[in-house]
């Protein structure tokens, strides 16, 4: 089971899952509220914090031109990207962004009513937006209740984000160059709020 059935767990989880979304951003300053949001919500998780605090500490005091140049690589290319971040690229063949996992993806999106911005660039099945989709769901589950809601969000979780999630974050531990993403990549791999 990815998600727990306490409420107040639950709700943590999905809040750590938005917040986690924001850290696939450039890195920058402006990240340092969800990093001790992130924080507070491992407050218990000793080694989690050491990683959120050596995080912080880069965003504050590292130069953000190693930090963006990292982010590229590993996310952005232009040529290849060394940790893909999205579903498509670890879930079908052919090596192409925007094929049936992404369509599947986005109609998922759009069964609950939500759509990307217009001018988005990013596709469906960025990593990012997949914690995002989890933590509606999970909160949709918290308003409404529902068994067949818990059961949605459980299966979403298990076919588009677990079953690649872990290959990503060791993709990115693999390929950092900076202690930032090799932080980011251990949380992730080590900490992630969801699991089989």
């Amino acid at each position: 089971m990815a998600f727990s059935r306490d409420r107040d767990e639950l709700a943590a989880q999905a809040e750590a899952l938005r917040l986690l979304s924001l850290l696939f951003d450039a890195p920058d300053p402006s990240l340092l509220p969800a990093i001790e949001g992130l924080r507070g919500l491992y407050r218990s998780d000793r080694r989690a914090v050491e990683l959120l605090d050596s995080m912080a500490e880069s965003l504050a005091d590292d130069d953000p031109v190693p930090l963006k140049v990292d982010h590229a690589r590993l996310f952005v290319g232009p040529f290849e990207m060394l940790a893909p971040p999205y579903a498509s690229l670890h879930l079908e063949s052919g090596d192409r962004v925007e094929g049936e996992v992404t369509r599947c993806i986005a109609r998922c999106y759009a069964e609950c009513g939500l759509r990307l911005s217009p001018g988005e660039k990013r596709p469906a099945d960025h990593i990012g937006y997949l914690f995002e989709f989890l933590y509606y769901l999970a909160f949709r589950f918290l308003r409404e209740g529902g068994v067949e809601r818990f059961d949605e969000m459980e299966r979403f979780a298990g076919t588009y984000v677990l079953s690649w999630a872990p290959r990503l974050f060791a993709l990115m531990g693999e390929g950092a160059s900076t202690g930032y993403f090799k932080s980011f990549a251990e949380l992730g791999a080590e900490h992630l709020p969801i699991g089989l």
